[in-house]
């Protein structure tokens, strides 16, 4: 009897305890303060686009400062502090060179940028919410999850919890030896260890850990299609979205050889010997003033700001420095195998992708005659044909691919067609071909639910203006560049000022309704003027001996803000089908068997 009694009591003690110990944190988060694995963070509120008060809790670190001994090794846990950590303000940016949304790197010498940004409502109910965590985008040698670029405006009217974070670009990022002295993929590693932090932390924002979206754009896109196939990432996310970008674009796929060139080429630049093993060479680099590296970076260019991008991922071997790689076979052997997360994946494409290259390449005058005098110099190298083919093969694939898409050999900025042609040829290489493929083979092994679009709205504002850096133009209309869809998810006030079209505020609306349904209920379909269009995921391939392009059911939504007519949904099964297929027929160590 009385050893009942203090089993009652003593649970009654636990209950109340549990419902104190919750009392607290609710009252800490009323006065915009919340406890973390490594200490209390203070706040503030700010208000979102439809008047709805949200928490904001910006510049948490959620690693240690990749610097000294720490650059160029995986993320370890930040130090611990005890007094209420100020969380009103975006951390500093991870160190980058040349990139729009880079002014220069934090603080000379210095690379503490590992911190992450927490968005909650304010006036939640008490069940815990869905987390949305963005990964940003910038090629892996630039850009920022900070709030003047992606603002949270628009989510927030939304019940979900937002998370949006930095991670180590380009040298810092990715340098990689193919051996222990430097094994890379630490803007990966990195985005592992901020998922780590959200399942770890995210319940005392009122997020639900067991309830993750993740979704990215462009390198943020290739980044959430690599976690897929890393075994690392195993229960960090439930669904995913990828826009303009997949493990399988030429830039995201593993180039170790590659790599390991770029690593030594990088060294040359700053004087680090390259003759006395791959350690040696490393600690040099760690050695190297943070800016002098980051500027060294030029050094690669041959021509514009060509090559876009230097560093890229590798796979990795297991090892006693390394006993956790974050992949260890290239993404597309493991999709061909159908080991990946079996997880509810968006993924898609705008329709002008290429404008990203091709506007600064035209719209500059000097630029554009340089170009034009070094076409068949320029243009394998830029289109990274020798990623695809043998060396002896790249002229010819060349000259294929310059008559399909230009009927020429160059660019003539006065035929409208010529321009497009450009256009929608890096749009194929860099982007188009890469999500086709990768939705295909995840559709033919077996996952139910894939879903593929095409963004055709073109708004008042584009990222093609931002990418030229010029007031030069050539009488062309531009279209959807890459990363406009963006406009309507994010604001930017360091580059756009707000939404004022009708037409963009309305796209803006469906689509943060369409992305946050997924991450709450998993379904997408858009909704517009208070009915709901079904988007239907691509059917269930598995068994079929080959995989047509029929076969790819996407969503196209097309639009303009200057247009009369509405916003437009429709299903179609016909990607781009001439094109596809073009690509296909090239002897491209990419392509597929049994993708026709």
């Amino acid at each position: 009897m009385c050893n009942t009694i203090f089993q009652v009591s003593l649970f009654v003690i636990l209950v109340c305890n549990l419902i104190l110990l919750n009392n607290a944190n609710e009252l800490d988060r009323e006065h915009n303060i919340v406890q973390t694995k490594y200490g209390k963070i203070e706040g503030n509120t700010l208000v979102s686009r439809n008047k709805r008060t949200f928490y904001a809790f910006r510049g948490i670190p959620y690693a240690a400062p990749p610097t000294g001994d720490l650059r160029f090794r995986a993320p370890i846990p930040p130090k611990p502090w005890s007094n209420v950590r100020d969380a009103k303000k975006d951390g500093p940016i991870c160190i980058q060179k040349n990139y729009l949304y880079s002014e220069h790197p934090p603080v000379e010498g210095k690379e503490d940028c590992l911190y992450l940004n927490v968005y909650t409502p304010k006036d939640k109910n008490t069940s815990l919410l869905p987390v949305m965590v963005f990964i940003h985008q910038g090629g892996f040698f630039g850009g920022t999850g900070n709030s003047d670029y992606l603002g949270p405006h628009y989510f927030m009217d939304k019940d979900v919890v937002l998370v949006t974070f930095n991670y180590r670009l380009a040298v810092f990022g990715l340098l990689c030896t193919n051996d222990e002295a430097s094994p890379g993929n630490y803007a990966l590693k990195d985005q592992v260890f901020a998922l780590e932090w959200v399942k770890e932390n995210i319940r005392n924002f009122g997020g639900d850990n067991n309830q993750v979206t993740i979704f990215g754009e462009s390198a943020g896109a290739g980044s959430v299609h690599l976690h897929f196939f890393s075994p690392t990432t195993e229960g960090l996310f439930h669904r995913a979205v990828s826009e303009s970008g997949s493990s399988l674009s030429l830039w995201a796929r593993p180039t170790n050889q590659l790599q390991e060139l770029v690593a030594k080429q990088q060294a040359s630049f700053v004087n680090c010997s390259i003759n006395n093993g791959s350690h040696a060479m490393v600690e040099c680099l760690r050695q190297v003033d943070a800016v002098t590296l980051a500027d060294s970076a030029d050094l690669f260019k041959y021509f514009s700001t060509e090559p876009y991008a230097v560093y890229g991922p590798v796979t990795e071997k297991i090892s006693l420095l390394n006993p956790k790689p974050y992949l260890s076979k290239d993404p597309l052997f493991l999709l061909q195998e159908g080991k990946f997360h079996r997880i509810p994946w968006i993924t898609g494409v705008v329709s002008d992708e290429g404008i990203l290259r091709v506007s600064p390449l035209l719209r500059n005058s000097t630029t554009r005659e340089e170009l034009k005098k070094n076409f068949d110099v320029y243009g394998p190298q830029m289109l990274g044909i020798a990623l695809s083919v043998p060396e002896g093969d790249v002229m010819t694939v060349w000259k294929n691919v310059t008559s399909y898409f230009l009927q020429a050999d160059n660019v003539n900025v006065s035929n409208p067609d010529s321009v497009q042609g450009f256009i929608n040829l890096y749009s194929d290489r860099s982007f188009k071909y890469g999500s086709y493929q990768s939705a295909l083979l995840h559709a033919w092994k077996g996952l139910n639910d894939v879903w593929f679009y095409n963004f055709n709205y073109r708004g008042e504002y584009s990222y093609g203006d931002v990418y030229a850096a010029t007031k030069e133009n050539i009488n062309f209309t531009w279209g959807v560049c890459h990363t406009d869809d963006l406009l309507y998810l994010f604001t930017s006030p360091k580059l756009f000022t707000p939404l004022k079209s009708k037409k963009d505020l309305q796209m803006s609306e469906i689509m943060i309704q369409m992305w946050t349904d997924f991450a709450i209920k998993g379904d997408p379909s858009p909704t517009i003027g208070g009915a709901t269009f079904k988007w239907r995921p691509l059917p269930n391939l598995s068994g079929q001996a080959v995989v047509k392009n029929s076969d790819l059911v996407y969503l196209d939504i097309s639009g303009n803000h200057k247009s009369h007519d509405k916003i437009a949904f429709e299903i179609k099964n016909d990607f781009l089908t001439e094109q596809m297929l073009f690509w296909e027929s090239l002897p491209l160590a990419e392509n597929i068997d049994g993708l026709q």
